[in-house]
């Protein structure tokens, strides 16, 4: 029988608990001197890793696989229109009622994690593209509906790949997820099974490429933390310089834009997300496109090669100099820059913030409801702040219309039934993060609205439920 998950994480001969490594929340924002704008597009990180110089010369991944393991991936959004090649599920239940099923439908998703992921390797449409774009998927969902699994889970799906790599040409695998437990060296004794078959597909040449985590820390989760993995830290997608949320150690491998990335979601929409989830499948993706020039090369050349062509991005907390993969020198007429890694002064105080790590998924607010001119805020997360029942973390977005907003209105319940209100100011961005001073004690679930200048209250979303 699985155990709870402070026994999870602590006793190694028990099934240990993995999160989807998506953003909870990043308080990034609250430390600017000034309101910073993003693009929440592929179309900015793409160009910014100069992924574009690849495409311009037909290096888009055609003829590789590239593996997504995570919450399942829908094979009919527009955006990977014929991507999904094969599908697979190792969960508590599958599709078919059971523990496993391979074949269509298997990995139909439990969350739109998955589906955003894949969109950002080999995601394409009129408008953006992801990293690979003619790569193919191959979708292996191994969560529940809370995005929570087993290292016996990821075991199972990583050894059914090894059994499929002799009939297709799989470049990567995709596993945006982690422990909330952070190492500050390798954890190949951690899991001995997840270490092994990993150490397996990449005798097969076969780069598993692993989110470093989002715990504000120094050090990165499981099962990024294994040696032959390939570790990935987030970025900013128009700035070199790792965003506060990413974990990240001397060891990590790579870093890439993982802050507002805009990709596919469910139902044949598009979201905005933030994470070192976000920042991997760049990479993965970016393991195709290698192959597409230079054909089939050990995944430790491969990430030489990414390494030595990377850009220096610096994480101004442990002044460590990740290595943010680059194409301009492999594809196209850059130079390769020298990286350089500061090692941090004092690693036993440099853990930031710690923020809740389960996952939330609640109904979207209607994309299209308007009322005054006012469109619909869509809440991506809320999250208490584990060390201090008076905040929250809100993490959301607004699309403007016409009419300019004053402030939002945040409005939470207890599970008494009491409710109470936050003003919230506008701070022009697409894309928000705040810091809510609020009683997390028993709360429930919140929602907002947006005020017009003249006062004016539009439609709320639905009440998100509290984390």
């Amino acid at each position: 029988m699985k155990k709870a998950i402070s026994l999870l994480l602590t006793l190694v001969l028990l099934p240990v608990i993995f999160f989807i490594n998506e953003p909870k929340v990043s308080a990034d924002t609250l430390q600017a001197t000034a309101p910073v704008k993003f693009r929440l597009n592929l179309s900015n990180s793409i160009p910014f890793i100069g992924a574009n110089k690849a495409h311009q010369s037909n290096y888009k991944g055609q003829g590789s696989y590239v593996v997504v393991i995570d919450s399942g991936v829908d094979k009919n959004s527009p955006f990977l229109a014929g991507k999904v090649q094969l599908e697979a599920c190792f969960a508590i239940t599958c599709p078919n009622g059971t523990t496993q099923m391979i074949g269509s439908g298997a990995a139909k998703p439990v969350h739109w994690h998955g589906t955003h992921v894949a969109g950002i390797i080999a995601g394409s449409n009129s408008s953006m593209t992801g990293v690979a774009p003619e790569a193919k998927i191959i979708a292996i969902n191994i969560f529940d509906s809370l995005g929570s699994t087993y290292d016996s889970n990821i075991v199972q799906a990583l050894a059914w790949v090894d059994s499929i790599s002799d009939q297709y040409n799989i470049a990567s695998v995709n596993m945006s997820l982690g422990t909330t437990t952070v190492f500050r060296s390798s954890c190949n004794s951690y899991i001995p099974d997840l270490t092994s078959i990993i150490s397996k597909l990449k005798s097969k040449n076969i780069a598993t490429v692993v989110s470093a985590g989002n715990s504000y820390s120094y050090g990165m989760s499981s099962p990024a933390c294994i040696t032959d993995t390939v570790s990935v830290a987030a970025t900013y997608s128009d700035r070199n310089q790792v965003t506060l949320f990413s974990n990240i150690h001397e060891d990590t491998d790579l870093s890439a834009p993982g802050y507002a990335i805009y990709s596919s979601d469910l139902n044949g929409s598009y979201r905005a997300a933030s994470g070192t989830s976000m920042a991997a499948p760049h990479v993965a993706g970016a393991y195709a496109v290698y192959r597409s020039k230079f054909g089939i090369k050990s995944v430790d050349e491969v990430t030489r090669d990414f390494q030595n062509s990377s850009i220096p991005a610096l994480d101004d907390y442990t002044k460590i100099n990740s290595k943010r993969i680059d194409f301009n020198y492999l594809f196209g007429d850059g130079q390769p820059p020298v990286t350089t890694t500061t090692l941090p002064q004092s690693p036993t105080t440099t853990v930031r913030p710690p923020v809740v790590t389960t996952t939330t998924i609640a109904p979207k607010p209607p994309d299209e409801g308007v009322e005054f001119g006012l469109t619909v805020p869509e809440i991506i997360d809320i999250n208490r702040y584990i060390h201090n029942t008076s905040y929250l973390y809100l993490d959301f977005s607004y699309s403007s219309n016409l009419t300019a907003v004053s402030e939002y209105i945040f409005e939470c319940t207890y599970l008494d039934s009491r409710s109470v209100s936050r003003p919230l100011p506008n701070r022009n961005n697409r894309l928000n993060f705040y810091f809510v001073r609020i009683s997390t004690s028993d709360i429930d679930s919140c929602r907002m609205a947006a005020v017009s200048n003249s006062g004016k209250v539009g439609q709320y979303t639905e009440y998100f439920k509290v984390k």
